[in-house]
């Protein structure tokens, strides 16, 4: 097997592995009849998280980048089953995840001395906070503060790569809940009232605006 195909797949495995072995860090914030075991919980976790490795793999231009890049598609993976099963971005996860993305970013500055990386992605992570802090307290049934505290995820890691990234990926995880809400109202499953989770939207919106940058 030829090296610019092992990195990727190992990277993928090493994500699945484990999204696989954290998944049980999860538990305690499903409700009691929501709660998945084995493999029911586990199985997605980890597929997502190998296919988040894979495009780790391929954006990443050095090892702290990779590092940054599959632990925050780890984080993603374990915060995404969870919003879906509960609507819940538990602070823990989204605290662990902000932390797993930013240090190995510190590093990558620091090996390359790309600082104003660092600092642009440590200001737009500020910036849509504070965006949509304001836009939960003008609308506080289409955003929850787990959204919000997660925006401090997205605009990190897409404040590594460029404003333009930061300002395509936002829009873009509106656009795509609005389509997925629209959806099931025409469905039939819901209403306009309906809870539909945001956080994979937002975090479906930065992988986009990421790929199309490369």
């Amino acid at each position: 097997m030829s090296e610019s195909l092992l990195g990727p797949l190992v990277t993928a495995l090493v994500s699945a592995l484990s999204a696989w072995l954290l998944t049980p860090i999860l538990h305690p914030f499903l409700e009691e009849d929501s709660q998945r075991t084995g493999c029911l919980l586990r199985v997605p976790a980890a597929a997502l998280a190998a296919l988040a490795g894979l495009g780790a793999a391929s954006i990443a231009g050095n090892a702290s980048e990779l590092v940054a890049f599959t632990a925050v598609g780890v984080g993603c993976a374990l915060l995404v089953v969870t919003d879906l099963l509960v609507r819940r971005l538990p602070d823990v996860l989204v605290a662990g995840t902000a932390v797993a993305l930013l240090l190995p970013l510190a590093s990558a500055a620091a090996m390359t001395d790309e600082w104003s990386s660092f600092g642009r992605s440590i200001l737009s992570a500020v910036v849509l906070l504070a965006g949509y802090f304001l836009l939960a307290f003008i609308a506080p049934n289409g955003l929850g503060l787990g959204d919000v505290k997660f925006a401090v995820v997205v605009g990190a890691f897409l404040g590594w790569f460029g404003w333009a990234e930061v300002a395509v990926g936002t829009v873009l995880g509106f656009v795509i809940n609005g389509v997925v809400a629209l959806a099931i109202l025409v469905s039939g499953r819901g209403n306009r009232t309906s809870d539909v989770p945001f956080g994979p939207s937002m975090i479906l919106g930065a992988v986009i605006a990421v790929m199309m940058s490369f």
